[in-house]
């Protein structure tokens, strides 16, 4: 049976064991990576095993990389621990990205501990990857998530915490708002986004701790705000009201309270005080 691919360039047809015979023989990087390509698109899952051994074995970082790409495609479990191995130990970041997303996609317990790894990884597109692939794995990523929110490495904090808010599992919420303490602001930055898409109004009051403090950066502070917003609890209209009043003029920060403030208004209407029976335009 033979394999029929359209392409911009050209248009080819290749058996399965013309592909593997290519993979395993050629000597053109080239046309072994194209056909790692293609194998993965077809789903035969025979092609497995070569593709395993192309990406231990093969010199070219593309061959690999497509290799990596392909299992991730074929779904089989058993290319987990071969994935693992060229996260952790391919000097080709494009390979350890590969094998990152590869790995997000087959998921499983046993990808959490390596990905978590990848986090600290050199290269900032590897924690990028990584991060993502721990989204996609789900809820079995969560405790490990929170225990690397005490990592040394700010960028690993920020990615963690980003992380949680995505997964959206509550017991995450108390780890996050310790993260609003954090020295680098861009963790801070995540803390209040996470909380916001966390949606627990159990982080209501360290929100607005947070936004009524004139010495934090104006972006916690806006992005406090926000999620103060998107929780619509009726506690944070006062600091949302006063906080707009005492401006002289609106700027971001203000303009986004004024709008978390609408928000929360439009949501509590009936349990605001000379609002019964009026509901607050939120336009």
């Amino acid at each position: 049976m033979g394999v029929k691919l359209s392409s911009r360039k050209k248009r080819s047809e290749k058996t399965f064991d013309e592909l593997i015979y290519e993979l395993r023989n050629s000597n053109s990087e080239k046309v072994r990576y194209n056909a790692a390509r293609v194998l993965g698109e077809l789903g035969d899952s025979r092609a497995v095993e070569p593709l395993i051994n192309v990406l231990k074995n093969d010199k070219n970082g593309s061959v690999r990389l497509y290799a990596a790409r392909a299992l991730g495609e074929l779904g089989d479990i058993s290319a987990t621990p071969h994935l693992i191995e060229s996260l952790r130990e391919d000097r080709n970041v494009d390979v350890r990205v590969r094998a990152a997303r590869a790995l997000g996609r087959l998921g499983g317990e046993e990808v959490v501990e390596p990905l978590v790894e990848a986090l600290s990884d050199e290269n900032s597109q590897v924690c990028i990857t990584a991060t993502d692939a721990l989204i996609e794995i789900g809820p079995i990523a969560v405790n490990a998530l929170i225990e690397s929110t005490q990592h040394k490495k700010v960028n690993v904090r920020c990615d963690a915490t980003r992380a949680l808010g995505e997964l959206g599992d509550t017991k995450a919420v108390k780890p996050v708002i310790k993260m609003l303490k954090d020295e680098w602001v861009n963790v801070r930055i995540y803390a209040v986004t996470s909380l916001g898409k966390l949606g627990d109004t159990e982080a209501v009051p360290a929100l607005i701790e947070v936004l009524k403090n004139e010495e934090e950066n104006e972006l916690v502070r806006a992005g406090a705000a926000a999620a103060l917003g998107v929780l619509r609890d009726q506690k944070a209209l006062l600091p949302l009201r006063e906080l707009i009043m005492q401006a002289d003029e609106l700027g971001e920060l203000e303009d986004t309270a004024l709008k978390a403030f609408k928000k929360i208004m439009a949501a509590n209407w009936q349990n605001v005080p000379g609002a019964v029976n009026k509901k607050v335009s939120t336009k």
